[in-house]
């Protein structure tokens, strides 16, 4: 009877192990906490659709415009017009955006071929194995982060404050981040809760 029950504490710690393992699994793998305001943005070495390899390096001195985004995602695709639109706007001023694509699931030939559809300005970066959005912190599809020339992160967040995939927004967080920026005057909303879905990111 002694063995049995010994042989039964022994099963319990076994699986309260394995559960605990899980867990502290779960936890190990779950994104750090998102680049503050006021922090340098990380470097990187991401690969365009096209094939070519960018760099931080490659925009110093420049406003840039990161869009994590993802075709697979319904809120992604619905900002991207008003991205888009953003992106040719702003381009004549000598801002850069760059989309960065983190989902484990699409390889960049399907990337390019949704681009073309819909007709995105800018280029889109491969984030293999969502290095990059784990350096940043970026949870979900679209956000957004905004460096100014000298490399610090000024803005993070939602690109608007829209509700649904096809809402149309009353607040241009982006737009108006941007604005604020080239006119040298602080950004009053620098940091807005990001909305969209949850980035796939590789196991």
């Amino acid at each position: 009877m002694k063995t049995l029950r010994a042989m039964g504490y022994v099963a319990f710690a076994a699986v309260l192990s394995a559960g605990l393992g899980a867990v502290i699994s779960k936890v190990a793998a779950a994104p750090p906490e998102a680049l503050k305001v006021g922090q340098p943005m990380p470097d990187f070495k991401m690969t365009d659709t096209t094939g070519k390899e960018h760099t931080l390096a490659d925009y110093k001195g420049k406003v840039v415009v990161f869009n994590f985004c993802t075709q697979e995602c319904p809120y992604s695709r619905g900002a991207d017009p008003d991205i888009n639109a953003l992106a040719k706007t702003y381009a004549e001023k000598g801002v850069v955006f760059l989309g960065v694509d983190s989902n484990k699931n699409l390889e960049p030939a399907e990337i390019a071929a949704y681009m073309k559809e819909a007709e995105i300005p800018y280029p889109i970066l491969k984030d293999v194995g969502n290095v990059y959005a784990d350096a940043v912190g970026a949870r979900v599809t679209p956000e957004i982060y905004i460096m100014n020339p000298e490399g610090i992160l000024v803005y993070h967040g939602a690109p608007d404050n829209r509700t649904g995939p096809k809402s149309d927004a009353t607040e241009h967080y982006l737009k108006d981040a941007l604005e604020s920026l080239l006119a040298g005057q602080p950004i009053e909303k620098d940091t807005v809760k990001a909305w969209g879905c949850g980035i796939k990111r590789a196991s």
